[in-house]
């Protein structure tokens, strides 16, 4: 995942002096997000689909192109990406506060 970091650097999505840590989530409700996987919420969708794409590389997985990309909860409370490529694989990414990411891939 350090290429992830090195996008999130490259790309200015890291937080300058921001306070970066998590908040964590209570009952049913999604913790907020902060650094790196809040500017990710802000690209628009072709920079987006950019950052999913090269971290669903990062993780070993084959993806040409992220075609789509749309916000859902990857995990009990953590908000993140369920990314379609363009090869019918599908992939949910995770993005820390930190810039690093957490890619879990659809198998057939």
């Amino acid at each position: 995942m350090r290429m992830m970091i090195m996008m999130a650097a490259g790309l200015g999505l890291a937080a300058c002096g921001a306070n970066d840590t998590p908040t964590a989530a209570t009952n049913n409700q999604v913790a907020p997000e902060t650094g790196a996987a809040a500017q990710v919420a802000q690209l628009d969708d072709a920079q987006r689909n950019g950052v999913l794409e090269r971290a669903i590389r990062a993780s070993g997985a084959a993806c040409p192109v992220v075609s789509e990309s749309v916000r859902t909860e990857v995990r009990k409370g953590v908000m993140g990406w369920k990314a379609e490529c363009d090869n019918g694989t599908a992939h949910l990414i995770e993005i820390a506060s930190d810039g690093t990411g957490q890619v879990t891939s659809r198998r057939d």
